[in-house]
């Protein structure tokens, strides 16, 4: 079986990646971190990233990996550890362990991966690459924590292309430019947050495949 692709992200309710912090809640946190990341680490071997969302982890993971915060702490061991995988045209050098730059095409390098021997693969960021894998169909899963709040700016997760109006309130199955997804867990968490995990490519009606 070969290794899945997932996309962990976070939103808000108007569909910008950022994640609305809240009052400080160690409860609210640990249902965020527990559904992001506590469970995914264990059968997760590879991140694929951006160069922006690289380089602001490679700043800020490596000095946590002793944080007093469990879950930095966690993370931050659980990141520096496994292989990092950088999309970019430009960067030229990473210096975080485990890390290396891809400069050629997305598609070419996630179906190399997959055929090798390993654990599951999470794309975390960039916007940017995170639209590239969805509009390529190159994931197998798609993980959203989407905040209670609307911000009114920011970087859209989803850019879809141009398609005909629709002039009706229901878009239908199959209508152009709608892109399907089957759903397979959802929490809810204390900070009013939800956890939302679908399949791509599936069937979202009851039972679909």
């Amino acid at each position: 079986m070969s290794r899945e692709v997932r996309i962990t992200m976070y939103m808000t309710l108007d569909g910008f990646a950022a994640l609305a912090a809240g009052p400080e809640d160690p409860e609210a946190d640990r249902q965020f971190w527990e559904a992001m990341w506590t469970g995914p680490m264990n059968d997760v071997d590879t991140l694929l990233l951006g160069r922006r969302t690289y380089e602001a982890w490679a700043g800020f993971w490596p000095g946590h990996v002793d944080s007093d915060n469990e879950h930095w702490r966690a993370f931050a061991r659980f990141s520096t550890r496994v292989e990092k995988v950088v999309f970019s045209r430009t960067l030229r050098s990473v210096a975080w362990s485990n890390s290396r730059i891809v400069h050629g095409s997305v598609a070419e390098e996630i179906s190399r991966l997959r055929a090798l021997p390993g654990k599951n693969m999470i794309v975390a960021g960039g916007v940017q690459l995170v639209q590239s894998v969805l509009a390529q169909d190159l994931a197998d899963e798609l993980c959203l924590t989407v905040s209670p709040s609307l911000i009114g700016r920011g970087l859209p997760l989803f850019r879809m292309e141009a398609t005909p109006d629709h002039h009706e309130d229901v878009v239908p199955l199959g209508a152009p430019g709608r892109h399907d997804f089957r759903l397979l867990e959802t929490r809810a968490f204390r900070s009013g947050a939800v956890y939302l995990r679908y399949a791509t490519g599936g069937d979202p009606r009851p039972g679909g495949g």
